[in-house]
């Protein structure tokens, strides 16, 4: 049995019982633990959790719970939460040697023995809360028999909670406890508390000479002397009273360098410049391990007020405090701060509160392909209730234009009261990936699949990761997105999508008609109405001269362009050019059938649990049988 004599005290196991809305949970958390979820799924439970059990009340008091912190609001059977806590630095292991019990990493179980192969010594310690909100600090060891767990070994392990509304400007500063204290812990500070007494003390004798305030003394001094209170010639004076050494260190204030060399005080900073400050400090805390020192870290939501750019500068500041020996936990609701961890580090907080998910767990063929190229799409997944797995970015805005629409008229609930969240998995190829890692990760999944990629749409029934799928209709003329519009819309419609996706793009009326005419080339249109067709002057005069399926067929060419020269007036292969489109349809002629049928059918299915799997449902016209 060797206890450490470097490094941070680690969390090896976390068991929270009837705790707010955590019920029953298990985490066994590594160096970082990035909780991902939705809202109200319990990432913040998790990490008060573990503040009320190890913040040792110093500086920061808890306060006692009331009925909301009890689950369900029941406070007759109490609360329970309970870790365990290994890499023990040498003080405290020798004042809990008697309460070690052994952590057999392999198979996540306490050991009666602390020795032995694989086996490290930790030790259980638990927070009770009791039906009258009473906190009881112990050792979870049966044997140790209820022995307490101190507020002062609490503080040696190195413990530190920033919350959501916790105000970061008191951490640095000097009050007992806080990180900006721990910072110079253990250095002589009385040389410069000294001078810092002596200079307000010479301070209070410049007050006393001053030209405004020596007169009013002097007065005061006469009067003393004729109520029989001094001598002649004998008056008051200002002195700096009993200052403790930390009301001197409190008075002082951190500022900032800012614009023309002015110091800004930190509490006028912006919050996330006082939170890349506070970060900064822990890091330097976990550099210095070798104290005993070394940071148990947990942030709810960091990336409040900071831009993508400081967000990832953020997450590689935080990766360095693990990278030092310290252990950090991690709640975030931000795409940009979860991709700079690594798939090893996150957890997926469920929304049924079922059991987390460690993907550290997940198949190598699952990691393997968040970390090549999943990781944009999938991050955003893993905070949706739903994901809906499309293509590309233009069958996003298209999905989410019409089922607004029919969510306006009162077809259908809204997307987002459902839960479902469109993600764009840049590229066909990558769906069967991304549904096979979400399914792995434990998330319901949904696809929308074209039938033009026969080996995708296969991939995805045979894979039985979706539960369900929403597929293009398998006629060749409406396999994709584009042809499922052209030939779902009215034609005079589709003729003010193609003139509108034009002019936003500054096309003036000559490109427009030379591509119009190009589009032609091949066809089996005749000359004659190919004459009236280059005499007209918009582009729904163009399409009228047009028979429908010539209509409709030189629209899905125009939407979709094979060939070199893509970039066209007409195109529609990125979110802006497709939400264009989606929205003259909608204000024309309304959602076109095949999706009212797809949309209203999906969202009865999630309105019925997502039941039964792997349900099915095609964007049939109804021309179609």
């Amino acid at each position: 049995m060797c206890p450490r004599q470097d490094g941070a005290v680690h969390i090896r196991r976390v068991t929270i019982q009837r705790y707010r809305g955590a019920k029953e949970l298990t985490l066994h958390p590594g160096p970082i633990t990035v909780l991902l979820g939705a809202n109200n799924t319990g990432k913040t439970t998790i990490l008060e959790a573990l503040d009320l059990l190890l913040h040792h009340g110093v500086g920061r008091a808890r306060p006692n719970p009331t009925e909301l912190d009890y689950f369900g609001r029941d406070t007759a059977p109490g609360f329970e939460i309970e870790a365990v806590l290994a890499n023990l630095p040498l003080d405290v292991h020798a004042d809990v040697v008697d309460h070690l019990e052994g952590w057999h990493s392999g198979s996540r179980e306490i050991l009666s023995c602390p020795d032995g192969d694989g086996v490290e010594p930790v030790v259980r310690v638990k927070v009770v809360g009791s039906s009258d909100f009473d906190l009881t600090h112990g050792f979870a060891k049966p044997e140790s028999d209820g022995v307490r767990f101190s507020p002062r070994l609490r503080r040696r392990l190195g413990w530190f909670f920033d919350g959501r509304h916790r105000d970061p400007t008191r951490e640095l500063s000097f009050y007992q406890g806080s990180v900006l204290d721990r910072l110079f812990h253990g250095l002589d500070l009385d040389e410069p508390v000294q001078a810092l007494r002596t200079a307000l003390s010479e301070g209070a004798g410049h007050v006393n000479d001053h030209d405004v305030v020596r007169p009013v003394l002097d007065e005061l001094g006469i009067e003393l002397h004729q109520l029989g209170l001094g001598q002649a010639e004998e008056h008051p004076a200002f002195e700096v009273g009993g200052v403790t050494s930390r009301e001197l260190l409190q008075a002082l204030r951190l500022a900032m360098p800012g614009p023309n060399g002015v110091m800004i005080p930190l509490a006028y900073q912006g919050r996330g410049a006082q939170r890349l400050l506070l970060v900064s400090v822990l890091l330097r805390l976990a550099e210095r391990g070798a104290t005993g020192q070394g940071p148990i870290v947990a942030l709810d939501e960091p990336e409040q007020a900071l831009e993508p750019l400081r967000q990832a500068q953020l997450a590689g500041m935080l990766r360095g405090i693990a990278a030092k020996g310290g252990q950090l936990f991690l709640s975030t609701h931000s795409t940009d701060l979860t991709r700079g961890f690594t798939i090893d580090d996150l957890v997926l907080i469920p929304d049924d509160h079922g059991p987390a998910k460690a993907l550290s767990t997940l198949s190598s063929q699952a990691k393997q392909g968040y970390e090549r190229r999943l990781d944009g799409p999938v991050v955003r997944a893993l905070f949706a209730p739903l994901p809906l797995l499309v293509e590309g970015p233009g069958d996003r805005p298209v999905l989410q234009t019409f089922w607004t629409a029919l969510a306006d008229a009162g077809s259908v609930v809204p997307m987002e009261h459902l839960g479902a969240d469109v993600i764009n998995c840049e590229g066909a190829n990558l769906q069967p990936q991304a549904a096979r890692m979400l399914h792995e990760a434990g998330k319901t999944v949904i696809a929308w699949a074209e039938q033009d990629r026969p080996d995708v749409l296969d991939l995805l029934r045979t894979g039985q990761h979706c539960a369900a799928l929403l597929v293009h209709d398998p006629d060749p003329r409406r396999q994709a997105l584009e042809g499922s519009l052209a030939y779902g819309a009215p034609v005079p419609t589709l003729g003010m999508a193609l003139q509108k996706l034009a002019e936003v793009r500054d096309y003036e009326w000559d490109a427009q008609l030379e591509c119009l005419k190009a589009g032609l080339s091949g066809t089996e249109v005749t000359p004659e109405t190919r004459a009236t067709a280059a005499a007209t002057t918009s582009t729904p005069e163009f399409l009228a001269t047009l028979d429908d399926a010539d209509a409709r067929a030189l629209v899905a060419r125009l939407l979709a362009p094979t060939g070199k020269n893509k970039v066209t007036p007409f195109e529609m292969k990125g979110a802006w050019q497709a939400r264009i489109v989606a929205e003259v349809i909608v204000e024309d002629s309304g959602v076109p059938a095949p999706y009212v049928s797809a949309i209203t059918g999906l969202a009865e299915w999630i309105r019925g649990g997502c039941q039964p799997r792997g349900h099915e449902i095609i964007l049939t016209s109804p021309d179609q049988s």
